[in-house]
């Protein structure tokens, strides 16, 4: 059974078509942690030379059947010691991923079976309470010399979703590192339903990275779940930049920066990823940080269980 935020059934059909654009490209990061980084990297940094994006980030994506899939590949101007010491901890990533403008809240739980709880909800603010959660098992945090993995797994989520995984796999390269994330989620029956509304609708002329063809001397970028993931997992990858970026700035000024800087980042793509103006995503930002402040130190909130699947 999935847990669902107990408010009327008419507010649930809405939310769900709010929210499956999240729901969809949430989950970052998965592969095999059995490739050998060395050949790896030399087909990240091919994918990175070969990128429309005028940035070293190479953004893919497939659906194939009931599952989603997609990878971002990058090259950080940091150290891989540097890199691989600050994404260790799994406080980390609740720091990065409530930059991202659809995760509401990001709880971490420490212990034998280290866990994140992401709560994941339309671009507008909005409360945990009412925002669908998604918890992840953090599996492995392995580092050598010269590789760090991190592997998270998610049984179930949201209106039918289920196989969450996600894998963080980092180099060193020259000075600097290279990033690996992909991902992989399977869809229920409702959450095709849902997304197939969402795509004929308010996503009907969204896009994703991929340059798929030239009209006029224009080039067309992918849409439909290919271009949902794309615009999800770049934005996802923002944040870590961020995050990284901002990372020497005064403790008392570090929410602040985190946030400015992803703005910035993420507005240099304004077809693919502008939502709402700095103004608001900053204002916003910061009361669903208080908010996950207030979470971290309480158990999540109780849920009605309705069978959706």
């Amino acid at each position: 059974m999935l847990r669902l935020p107990a408010v009327p059934f008419a507010h649930q059909s809405w939310c769900c078509r709010l929210h499956i654009g999240a729901l969809v490209g949430l989950v970052l990061l998965v592969g095999s942690p059995l490739l050998a980084h060395a050949d790896g990297a030399e087909d990240w940094l091919a994918a990175i030379a070969e990128s429309p994006l005028g940035e070293p980030i190479a953004v893919t994506s497939t659906v194939q059947g009931g599952v989603v899939e997609g990878a971002v590949h990058a090259r950080l101007p940091y150290s891989f010691a540097l890199v691989a010491s600050e994404l260790e901890a799994l406080s980390a990533w609740c720091e990065i991923t409530v930059l991202h403008i659809n995760i509401k809240s990001c709880v971490y739980r420490e212990g034998a079976d280290a866990l994140l709880h992401l709560y994941v909800g339309r671009a507008r603010y909005e409360q945990a309470e009412y925002a669908e959660r998604v918890e992840l098992v953090r599996r492995s945090a392995q580092m050598g010399e010269d590789w760090l993995l991190i592997e998270l797994e998610g049984d179930r989520g949201p209106y039918g979703t289920r196989d969450y995984s996600i894998v963080v796999h980092v180099v060193p390269h020259d000075t600097g590192t290279l990033v690996n994330l992909e991902y992989s989620l399977r869809f229920g029956v409702i959450a095709r339903l849902a997304a197939l509304v969402y795509l004929a609708t308010g996503g009907r002329e969204r896009v994703g990275f991929t340059v798929v063809g030239y009209e006029n001397g224009e080039p067309q970028y992918v849409g439909g779940l290919e271009g949902m993931i794309e615009r999800t997992v770049m934005r996802f990858y923002l944040a870590l930049q961020a995050w990284l970026d901002v990372r020497d700035r005064p403790a008392q000024e570090l929410l602040l920066a985190r946030l400015e800087r992803w703005f910035d980042l993420t507005d240099e793509y304004p077809r693919q990823l502008r939502e709402l103006d700095r103004e608001t995503y900053l204002e916003q930002k910061q009361r669903e940080y208080a908010n996950q402040q207030r979470l971290q130190d309480a158990p999540p909130p109780r849920r009605r269980i309705l069978p959706l699947d």
